[in-house]
């Protein structure tokens, strides 16, 4: 509450200051002074530098609210608030809480947040790689609310900073948040896929919010012109391969996928998707799009267990991916 209160002292405080720098006009009689009075509000031309009209009065009122109300939106009042939610407006909005798991101890780990329109959510994943010479390699990151810098805050503490950044995908839902990311820490290397792209401009890279001067594209696996591009912590520890940039009237697909030799892990984006009946840990913290899509009329009021969660994420699964099922091919392994 002591937000919009301040706010409202500090427009009154402008006004205020205003209207005290506008000049008191010379009195010439009572049917002068109204005749100045109607001129100076009908023709602001008219008026003295030094005075400002109403309408201009009016014109800084609003400009200071639209000000004041874009800082206490973008203003993280919480550890999982991310104040740069509107530039992707999409669920879970501000609020954007992080899941971490060990997947191997002192190697690799995750990071999950949900990201979806409505009550379509599904996780996002970041993954992060402890190097064999020390340091961190994070994998598609996510939205750096105070809450996961934190979280890879910790794992630099015990294993070193972060030395690679890597945007893996040009999807939307990823390099929104990498550019942020990055910002975070400003000693790593950043690396893009091949192919980004902007709407309705097509703008360069330091201008989708990369950090200039240490913004790279990842080379190309195939060339050998590239070779030398790659840095010896990857040699060591990776091998990539890059798919695209694919352009077609549906849209953009590009992605890098890393295989970590040490672990046998594969690090992909979109290319491969395992979906199994259990429901990711992520949902445990807001289960409400599963009991949505678990119902079977609008009017349903269904109990939150774990077979109606279980429900409601079969029937979201199968609305992301048959969301054009033209472009799927399943297979079973």
């Amino acid at each position: 509450m002591m937000y919009p209160i301040l706010l409202i002292i500090v427009l009154l405080s402008i006004i205020n200051a205003v209207l005290a720098f506008s000049p008191p006009s010379r009195t010439i009689g009572k049917r002068a002074t109204t005749q100045l009075d109607a001129q100076n509000y009908n023709d602001s031309s008219t008026t003295s530098p030094s005075t400002l009209t109403r309408r201009q009065v009016g014109e800084l009122s609003i400009a200071t609210l639209g000000l004041g109300t874009s800082f206490l939106g973008t203003r993280e009042n919480t550890p999982q608030e991310y104040g740069l939610w509107g530039i992707l407006p999409v669920g879970t909005y501000k609020t954007k809480p992080t899941i971490m798991e060990t997947i191997i101890p002192n190697s690799i780990w995750t990071f999950d947040q949900k990201f979806g329109i409505l009550n379509v959510q599904v996780p996002l994943r970041m993954t992060v790689v402890k190097l064999s010479d020390g340091g961190l390699f994070v994998y598609d990151p996510i939205a750096a609310t105070p809450e996961l810098v934190n979280m890879v805050r910790t794992l630099e503490r015990e294993h070193g900073p972060v030395k690679h950044i890597v945007l893996g995908s040009v999807a939307i839902e990823h390099k929104t948040y990498a550019g942020v990311f990055a910002q975070k820490f400003p000693t790593a290397q950043v690396w893009v896929q091949p192919g980004q792209y902007s709407f309705p401009s097509n703008l360069p890279i330091p201008f989708l919010g990369f950090p200039t001067g240490r913004t790279k594209v990842i080379p190309s696996s195939n060339s050998n012109n590239d070779d030398a591009m790659v840095p010896e912590e990857w040699k060591r520890d990776f091998e990539f391969a890059t798919l695209g940039p694919l352009i077609s009237k549906d849209g953009a697909f590009g992605e890098t996928v890393f295989f970590h030799k040490p672990s046998k892990t594969l690090l992909v984006t979109d290319t491969v998707l395992e979906v199994t009946d259990d429901v990711p840990k992520i949902f445990d913290i807001d289960p409400k799009p599963l009991l949505f899509h678990a119902r079977t009329t609008v009017t349903e009021v269904v109990d939150d267990t774990q077979a109606v969660r279980e429900r409601g994420w079969r029937r979201i699964v199968l609305f992301g991916l048959f969301f054009t099922p033209g472009a799927l091919k399943i297979k079973d392994v």
